[in-house]
């Protein structure tokens, strides 16, 4: 049989399967601020749904730092329900920065932060879409928490006033998290650079949500009275970070 009669094997690459969403594919034709946000947010949450890394290693490190701590302390549950708040933001905090982490190693892997800078966005709206996908997957294992432990605790964390704190304290940690990650994203230590950088900066909004968590915890409502300090230092902290971030992210990432 002659080399003619066999057929001819095509040299050409298989096609394969997009795993990765370009913000370019979301992106509408003439962005507008608010236009550009929602693409990066959906972006960001069509890639976790396919690939569902960040939301997965957050929890499973979440729920193993809470059965850790019920199990370990079981003798002493007295003791360990008068620092549930103090467990429930510390875990929040280190399942937070470990998603924040792998988020940018993520992008840094796949240079899909390269091409998301060379979309026609401002950079601005590159900053807030981030902060609104990080807080949503945040809150979210935030809502596993709370019911892990109002479980395991017996401490009353689903009251409207916790979840408000939580929501505005998320918003400054992830806030100023977003911004310090980028900032860490191009060096070596970034790993080990992120949690050095963001946890003394965030410790003044931290200290104030969890304090006024705290004051959730007793049979009786808190007075505003009692409220109002935590509640103005979170708030200014949510403010000066977001401004902070809009107004300086675009030299922060184009550095």
């Amino acid at each position: 049989m002659s080399s003619n009669e066999y057929p001819a094997i095509s040299t050409e690459p298989l096609p394969v399967p997009p795993t990765t969403t370009s913000l370019i594919d979301v992106l509408p034709s003439q962005p507008t601020f608010w236009g550009a946000v929602r693409a990066v947010v959906w972006k960001d949450v069509t890639v976790e749904w396919r690939t569902r890394q960040l939301l997965s290693i957050m929890t499973m490190f979440a729920v193993a730092v809470v059965v850790l701590f019920n199990f370990a302390l079981e003798t002493r549950l007295d003791a360990v329900r008068n620092v549930a708040v103090g467990l429930l933001w510390t875990t929040i905090l280190l399942a937070a920065t470990l998603g924040l982490s792998r988020a940018m190693s993520m992008e840094q892997e796949n240079r899909s932060f390269t091409g998301v800078l060379l979309a026609p966005i401002e950079r601005s709206a590159l900053y807030l879409g981030k902060v609104i996908s990080t807080l949503l997957f945040v809150l979210v294992l935030e809502l596993i928490l709370i019911g892990l432990f109002s479980l395991f605790f017996n401490k009353p964390f689903w009251r409207p006033g916790v979840w408000v704190l939580l929501f505005l304290g998320t918003l400054g940690y992830v806030s100023a998290g977003v911004l310090v990650a980028s900032m860490t994203i191009q060096t070596r230590a970034r790993e080990v650079l992120l949690p050095v950088l963001l946890l003394p900066l965030s410790l003044p909004c931290v200290l104030a949500a969890a304090t006024g968590t705290a004051l959730f915890m007793f049979p009786q409502q808190p007075q505003w009275a009692e409220l109002q300090s935590p509640l103005s230092i979170i708030l200014a902290y949510d403010i000066m970070m977001i401004a902070a971030g809009l107004l300086t992210y675009r030299y922060v990432v184009e550095e």
